[in-house]
């Protein structure tokens, strides 16, 4: 019975660890490994410089920027319409954008902000902090928006989260915890415990 029990705490252990979430590495920012129902695919950090601006997570069509720096709201609008320009022709579109997100910003986009950028709906969403501050509506601008992050030019490198390191961070570090690895250790140890038990 001993060893069943050892076995179960093991298995819960790695379980646990392995959906507890995910820590990107340069930044050591921490995101869920789900987002509205939507897993987790990979991780980036916008660079200025040396700077580390702020981190950013895909899931799937929904784009989460934790920022790392702090930066006027004028600025961070500015920045991503800057990087639309090039993606999108529709200047109206941009320019929309830049306001919704300007607006949802009245006290800038301090150290430790959260902003979500949803592109399913045919435009984009836009939430700060969990709160919605608007969208735009347009494919265009939508398409455009996740170019920003995983196009031939994105403007971050972006790893994905089944290179999880030993020391949990994704982007650093030998691969620990991958969900082919999972798999082999509960199917390993549901056969052990088969054996225990017959």
């Amino acid at each position: 019975m001993r060893g069943i029990n050892a076995v179960l705490v093991v298995l819960a252990t790695l379980v646990a660890s392995a959906s507890a979430g995910f820590t990107e590495a340069r930044t050591g920012i921490a995101f869920p490994d789900k987002l509205g129902g939507k897993p987790l695919n990979r991780l980036g950090v916008r660079t200025k410089g040396p700077i580390k601006v702020y981190a950013v997570g895909e899931y799937g069509d929904t784009f989460l920027l934790q920022m790392s720096y702090g930066v006027g709201a004028a600025k961070m609008s500015a920045a991503l319409g800057d990087a639309l320009k090039p993606r999108c022709g529709d200047s109206k579109l941009i320019a929309d954008f830049e306001a919704c997100l300007t607006k949802g910003l009245p006290n800038g986009a301090p150290k430790g902000t959260k902003l979500q950028f949803d592109t399913s709906g045919g435009g984009v969403g836009i939430s700060v902090n969990g709160k919605s501050v608007g969208s735009v509506s347009g494919k265009p601008l939508a398409s455009a928006f996740s170019g920003i992050y995983c196009d031939g030019n994105a403007v971050c490198k972006m790893n994905s989260v089944d290179d999880v390191g030993s020391d949990g961070e994704v982007g650093g570090g030998e691969k620990l915890i991958t969900p082919v690895r999972l798999g082999m250790v509960g199917a390993a140890v549901g056969w052990g415990i088969g054996k225990l038990v017959c």
